[in-house]
């Protein structure tokens, strides 16, 4: 359900792409230290969102540095050093991904639960959950149980399912966060939630057509989305791209101005051709 994200390389300045391959870079080597090597498997373009976001509400200068990897082991690269924001961010990825694993299994059935099964063992090497993330930890616990209630309910109502998907990463952007920092998190977590969950259903939409498995847009729309209902949903993300926008224009970037520029290039941008892309993408396949 992740990996949407993305933003426009050949559009940011050589300091925001460098900044953002950091973050990203960071990000992994986080996860390495402080929730299993095994866990880098799960790293997304959207957690390195999360954590610049992060980083800029938190007031995080983040600071690069050279290192070399295991990925590229002879030269080194920029990355962020491992800060508390990236620590969190890591954290909370494999909170949801050992989550969803196991909810995966839960709902799966015959040939589909042993996928499940085999994919889901990767999470016997992610570390436990840190104790001060417990409480957020049950919050997607519960998310997750609802959403996967509503998917056996065979829910037709794209806003229904997808309001709890935005209601899970308001929760994950916001959680520690204090007053209007909070609230502007909350308000681009959720909405950016409901756009993932959206998307990420157009684009899985023809595969689980043919496997039988759930997707609110095949309850919604049928076997076939014709040029009308992609026109309506292309609408419906794009409201949820402009009212999270909303929200990143009340962040105070006047500290953090080249995170500001990744920031934007992603939101206004990268976003926005992803949309059109998987779209546009689904009409080739009809």
């Amino acid at each position: 359900m992740f990996g949407y994200i993305k933003p426009n390389i050949p559009e940011m300045k050589v300091r925001e792409n460098e900044l953002y391959k950091a973050t990203y870079c960071g990000l992994c080597r986080a996860m390495g230290k402080h929730t299993g090597g095994m866990s880098r498997f799960t790293l997304s373009y959207d957690f390195a969102f999360f954590a610049l976001l992060r980083m800029v509400l938190e007031n995080v200068k983040g600071e690069i540095e050279m290192r070399k990897c295991m990925v590229h082991p002879f030269k080194k690269r920029p990355m962020l050093r491992i800060n508390d924001t990236l620590k969190y961010t890591a954290s909370t990825s494999v909170i949801l991904t050992r989550l969803k694993l196991k909810d995966n299994i839960n709902d799966s059935k015959g040939i589909l639960r042993i996928k499940a099964k085999i994919v889901g063992l990767v999470s016997v090497f992610f570390k436990k959950t840190d104790k001060s993330l417990l409480e957020l930890e049950g919050k997607i616990k519960g998310y997750i149980e609802e959403l996967s209630s509503l998917e056996k309910e065979s829910c037709d109502s794209i806003d229904r399912v997808a309001i709890v998907f935005g209601k899970l990463l308001g929760a994950i952007a916001s959680y520690g966060l204090e007053d209007s920092n909070s609230k502007i998190a909350y308000e681009i977590g959720f909405h950016l939630g409901k756009w993932i969950y959206v998307i990420d259903a157009c684009d899985d939409f023809y595969d689980d057509i043919k496997t039988g498995s759930y997707n609110v847009l095949k309850n919604a729309f049928g076997d076939t989305l014709t040029d009308d209902d992609k026109s309506t949903l292309k609408c419906a993300m794009m409201l949820e791209l402009d009212t999270m926008s909303k929200g990143i224009e009340l962040i105070d970037f006047s500290r953090h101005r080249d995170v500001e520029g990744v920031i934007r290039n992603i939101v206004f941008d990268g976003m926005i051709k992803e949309t059109e892309r998987i779209l546009s993408r689904e009409k080739s396949k009809k």
